[in-house]
């Protein structure tokens, strides 16, 4: 890929590519930070205020250095082959439906503290007030990086805040387990020695946090740590994997049962597709009941 990318004045552009779509991999529920504007989206990213926007095949980011290139593959995930990945699923006929409505859907690679606080926070609540959260957080907690932009705040930030901030920022009782978190991390909790161990290991791993079940442990597994075996099971994920594919299981292992049957080291993925198309046609359910 490295041939398809230019230099284009403050920022930078990503050629050539294929099954990605900017829209689709910042509004489908797996980042919290990126908003509508003009013909692209303004997000903070990898510590950078960023403009991004899509024309064709051709990503533009302006905020972004050429030292920051390897960085930004990574976190819209260019260098994997979705083309290859998708073709094993062909043959399921509820992810050729998701995998039709998204085709340009990647998982993004998000930095595992931001999106370890960034889940504790989704629990019981919808996108937009998460987003709303985030951003109050990020003011009160974050460093300015100009243009009314803040970076996500640091661990021992977060760790010196008082419950009451949180609060403030409209956090409810995930306060508690947000400073919580944020202090064990602090401390030596490190996350990024978590993101090598062997998935289930670092799924035991990330439940010790508090205010971290299994659902927010498989979030910062896909989405901030990159295993792609990650399955996130939320009430969307359920009630498609109820309705479509007849799961009746009682517990953790009987979905990963199922889960490593049908989507293999992909799951990840094919959950992105089955949530964001799920999310977006709750009429589905419906039709798979009569």
């Amino acid at each position: 890929m490295s041939e398809d990318i230019i230099r284009r004045g403050e920022g930078v552009k990503f050629k050539n590519l294929s099954h990605f779509s900017l829209a689709e991999c910042v509004c489908s529920g797996q980042a919290f930070r990126w908003q509508p504007r003009g013909s692209g989206y303004f997000g903070v990213a990898l510590g950078r205020a960023v403009y991004a926007e899509q024309r064709g095949d051709t990503l533009y980011l302006t905020g972004v250095g050429k030292e920051d290139i390897p960085a930004f593959a990574r976190y819209f995930d260019l260098e994997r082959d979705y083309g290859a990945i998708k073709e094993p699923y062909a043959h399921d006929e509820y992810l050729r439906q998701g995998m039709a409505y998204a085709p340009g859907l990647r998982v993004l690679r998000q930095p595992p503290f931001e999106t370890l606080i960034s889940f504790i926070i989704s629990a019981n609540n919808n996108v937009k007030r998460i987003c709303r959260i985030v951003d109050a957080i990020c003011r009160r907690f974050g460093e300015p990086l100009g243009g009314g932009a803040y970076d996500f705040p640091t661990p021992e930030a977060l760790a010196a805040g008082t419950e009451e901030e949180l609060i403030s920022c409209g956090a409810g009782y995930r306060a508690r387990y947000i400073i919580k978190a944020a202090r064990m991390v602090a401390e030596g909790f490190d996350l990024d020695a978590v993101s090598r161990m062997p998935f289930e290991e670092a799924r035991r791993s990330l439940v010790a946090l508090p205010g971290v079940g299994q659902k927010v442990a498989d979030c910062v597994a896909l989405y901030g740590m990159g295993f792609m075996e990650s399955f996130p099971a939320d009430v969307w994920i359920r009630r498609v994997l109820c309705a479509m594919y007849g799961y009746r299981g009682k517990n953790d292992r009987d979905l990963r049962a199922l889960v490593d049957e049908r989507f293999g080291a992909c799951a990840g993925i094919a959950q992105q597709y089955l949530f964001h198309y799920a999310r977006n046609h709750p009429e589905i359910f419906r039709k798979c009941r009569e």
